[in-house]
């Protein structure tokens, strides 16, 4: 099957072209709607640098420095984000060595549950981070709880 408007090619069974998102059996005498536009309103190699800088602090700080890429809010807010999200993730980790510290001296089940905590806190921060490097490659602004508001204000 083919779509009419944009002549992509389609399952038979589609109610939408999968293309442009239009119906392909449009009620009689209803206009059709537009397909939704997405929100995000970066460019690719916008979005490809604000994702970039997740991957350590370094290109973060380089961004945040390089008068080009400053310039842009949308990459500006993302090197702020991602330098705030370092310094929490060090923090929470910190934490949890004490946390673990003090919970290892309980004998029998107390490295158990330190063992499972650690790992727990661990699982949680690289689900977090995937979850910014996408939302950065989709070019949405994702702001995390305490630290997006944060990075927004920081980023201007």
């Amino acid at each position: 099957m083919i779509c009419s408007h944009c002549s992509a090619e389609m399952p038979a069974i589609s109610a939408f072209c999968p293309g442009c998102g239009r119906s392909v059996y449009p009620e009689a005498g209803l206009p059709e709607a537009d397909p939704p536009v997405p929100a995000a309103s970066a460019r690719f190699g916008d979005s490809l640098l604000a994702a970039i800088s997740y991957v350590a602090l370094l290109p973060a700080a380089l961004f945040l420095a390089l008068p080009s890429l400053r310039a842009n809010r949308f990459i500006r807010f993302h090197s702020w984000q991602s330098i705030l999200f370092v310094v929490a993730a060090v923090v929470l980790a910190a934490l949890t060595r004490v946390v673990f510290a003090l919970l290892s001296i309980i004998p029998g089940i107390g490295l158990l549950f330190a063992t499972l905590l650690a790992g727990l806190v661990t699982l949680a921060l690289v689900m977090l981070w995937c979850v910014l490097v996408l939302k950065a490659l989709q070019g949405h602004t994702y702001e995390l709880p305490w630290l997006g508001r944060w990075a927004s204000a920081l980023a201007g």
